[in-house]
Parts: C-alpha cells; sequence; structure tokens
C-alpha cells in the first residue's frame, strides 16, 4: 500500500511538471470550471424561479446533488478519463508491451500514470458547493448519513472507475470505441438531476440497468436526509460487483493482447 502510495505521489509531481509547462492553459481550463459551474448554477435558478420543489427536492438539497455531480465529473477527468484513453491508444499500438514490464500490477499502473492535476478544480468546485448547500439544508447533518454520504460516494467512484476500465479493456477487440465515450457522457448528464423526476420504468433502468443513480442521486440523498439504508447496502454491493467484474475482464483481455513484436 505505502509503496502505490508513492507510485501516485510521483505521478502527481510528473503530471504538475508536464502540465506547468502551459501556464495559460492551466488558468483558461480553470476559468471554464467557474464558467461550467456559472451555467449549472443558472439552470437551477431558472427551475426553482418556477418552482419551489422539483419532485420533492428543494433548490438547496439540488446544489448538493449539483455538488456530488461536479464531483463525480472532476474525478472522471482528473484520473480515470485521460488513464483510460491512454491505456486504449497504449493498445491499439502496441505501447502496452512497456508497462507490462513495470513491477507492478498493470492495472493499478494503466490507471494512476496521468494525472490532469487542474481538474482538481472541478472536485474542489464540487466540495465546495456541497459545503454552501449542507449550511442551508432545513435538517442538519447527522454523523450516520454523513458517513453513508462518504460510502456511498466512494462507491460510485469504484462504480465509474469500473465502467470506464471496462470501456478501456474492450480496445483489446475494437480499434475505435471513441462513439460508445460519446454516449456515456450524453448519458451521464442525465445525473445532474435526481432520479425522481424521471418515469418509473426510466427511474428503474438509471437505478439497476445503468447504475447511475448510485453514481450523484444516492450520495446526495444520504446528505440530504432522504436516503433509505437499503440504498447504502445496494451501493456498496454494486461497487464490489462492478470492481470484481472489471477486474476479470482487464485480466481476460490481457490474455488475448499479443504485444507489438507478435
Amino acid at each position: 500500500m505505502l509503496r502505490h502510495l508513492k507510485l501516485i505521489l510521483r505521478f502527481m509531481r510528473l503530471s504538475v511538471q508536464t502540465d506547468a509547462a502551459y501556464r495559460f492553459d492551466w488558468i483558461a481550463h480553470l476559468l471554464m470550471a467557474f464558467v461550467q459551474l456559472g451555467t449549472e448554477l443558472l439552470g437551477v435558478w431558472t427551475v426553482f424561479s418556477n418552482t419551489t420543489s422539483l419532485a420533492g427536492w428543494n433548490a438547496y438539497e439540488i446544489l448538493a446533488l449539483l455538488g456530488v455531480f461536479r464531483i463525480i465529473t472532476g474525478t472522471i477527468s482528473l484520473l480515470i478519463a485521460p488513464n483510460m484513453r491512454a491505456l486504449m491508444e497504449d493498445i491499439r499500438t502496441g505501447g502496452l508491451d512497456f508497462l507490462l514490464l513495470k513491477p507492478v500490477s498493470s492495472q493499478f499502473y494503466a490507471s494512476v500514470r496521468r494525472i490532469v492535476i487542474w481538474k482538481a478544480a472541478d472536485v474542489l468546485l464540487g466540495v465546495a458547493l456541497l459545503a454552501y448547500a449542507s449550511t442551508h439544508l432545513s435538517r442538519a447533518l447527522s454523523p450516520a448519513g454523513t458517513a453513508s454520504f462518504v460510502v456511498m460516494l466512494a462507491a460510485g467512484v469504484a462504480i465509474i472507475y469500473s465502467v470506464w476500465l471496462a470501456l478501456g479493456t474492450c480496445a483489446f477487440w475494437l480499434t475505435k470505441i471513441g462513439n460508445i465515450e460519446m454516449v456515456f457522457w450524453n448519458l451521464f448528464e442525465a445525473g445532474r438531476y435526481p432520479v425522481d423526476i424521471y418515469r418509473p420504468w426510466v427511474r428503474w433502468g438509471l437505478t439497476y440497468l445503468i447504475p447511475l443513480a448510485m453514481l450523484t442521486t444516492f450520495p446526495a440523498a444520504a446528505l440530504v436526509g432522504k436516503a433509505e439504508p437499503v440504498m447504502t447496502a445496494s451501493a456498496i454491493a454494486v461497487a464490489a460487483l462492478a470492481l470484481t467484474a472489471a477486474t476479470l475482464f482487464w485480466r481476460f483481455g490481457l490474455r488475448h493482447y499479443t504485444g507489438a513484436s507478435a
């Protein structure tokens, strides 16, 4: 564990050094993060200018949900997506040979070697939005609710990582899967709002078939006091199942990789 932590810190330092060569790009991206958040807040303001509740969620509860959505989005862009894109390219070009020669788990190395550090701004903005919304909730945060929120947020990150790992593993058989990624991002946008606003069959699908609700709605519900105990248990179970399935799929893919020299 200590060895892996040291590697992550070294990757972070390398990423900062690499990105620091383009300082104006940092500033531009940070400004865009604020602009994007401002656009999302404008959407919330527009909705609640005409109503006081959205499927039982008030304005501050929706802001908490938006904070969770921003944290998950930032985590994907900070760590998950860059590494999975690099993995797909390595599989296509044969560069995976060098990764497999590293004296560390290939899955771990492929998952953390690239960190887009300025994307941490999205995560921090999400945390700030959560903190602001929490101070205006109608009920005080309970220790149990906060603990449930942390657990479900971690489960959501594990689920989304598993989805991207499975997507990256598909590159062992498919040469171009960029369109699949676009489908993911378009679908993920539905997580900006609570699943309660959708029809029952859509809500069921976004909870059990495509566990989008477990990424954003469930953690936010735990924080604002709308969660049921079964939500936490479901999120943990799905996260464990997703991680196991994605890891087995990755190992299956490795067995079908012949290398650049084959």
